[in-house]
């Protein structure tokens, strides 16, 4: 762990004068140092910040908003749960500031009416992410830890642990499972799901050429079926992918 006010940001994330170099930095801002930092990524170099990993509460990350934060990394996971009386970085998302802020739709990380419930706090700022690691794709099994985690880890389904123990690693579920499972649970429309991997994605990274079906935009789209499978994918006006 890096505290802001102990080491400069070169250190922490190398030269970030090119300004495609990092999009977004996720930082605790309980540490020491995080509000200056939060301005200077956000004011200085255009970095998008977002509050997780963390174990703040509400007033310190009503203050990182304050400071230029626009989004908390997936809400209810990786921080201190949400209580009545101290309701922590997840009651942010009812805020008047009114962040973005990511939910992990693989009905492991969140129980099914947790997702719904944070889903409707504000729809048109909800982002779907999978939390997906490297054993997505992989059969289940007993694979190596790696730096980061360096236990190994045993995937079943799409559920990743250390090991030996119930410490949740990440998961392997895929982007449009997650848009499957929000339409599912939570009983939003499919384009208002497909919204929260989509649209709401590119209106909090600032980006006007992609995001939505315009003209002038870039022509990267999937087609879905009723369901929300996956039926063709384009990228840049070109169809890389074909259900077959």
């Amino acid at each position: 762990m890096r505290i802001p006010s102990h080491c400069p940001i070169s250190e922490s994330y190398g030269d970030i004068s090119n300004p495609s170099a990092i999009k977004l930095v996720t930082l605790a801002p309980e540490l020491d140092g995080s509000t200056p930092l939060i301005k200077e990524l956000t004011q200085k170099h255009s970095i998008r910040v977002s509050v997780g990993h963390s174990a703040a509460s509400y007033d310190t990350g009503l203050s990182a908003l304050h400071a230029g934060a626009t989004m908390i990394t997936h809400v209810f996971n990786a921080m201190n749960p949400l209580h009545h009386r101290s309701p922590g970085l997840a009651g942010l998302i009812t805020s008047a500031e009114s962040p973005y802020y990511s939910l992990i739709a693989d009905g492991i990380h969140l129980h099914p009416a947790t997702l719904t419930m944070a889903f409707r706090a504000h729809p048109q700022k909800c982002i779907l992410i999978t939390d997906s690691v490297e054993m997505a794709g992989c059969p289940d099994g007993l694979y190596p830890g790696h730096a980061q985690i360096p236990h190994q880890q045993r995937k079943e389904g799409n559920k990743v642990t250390i090991e030996g123990a119930d410490t949740l690693i990440g998961s392997c579920s895929s982007i449009d499972e997650c848009v499957r499972n929000l339409k599912e649970w939570s009983g939003c429309s499919l384009a208002e799901a497909v919204q929260c991997a989509t649209e709401n994605i590119a209106n909090m990274m600032g980006l006007r050429d992609r995001g939505i079906i315009e003209v002038g935009r870039r022509a990267d789209f999937v087609v879905l079926d009723d369901a929300g499978f996956v039926l063709e994918t384009w990228i840049g006006g070109k169809l890389v992918y074909r259900r077959k």
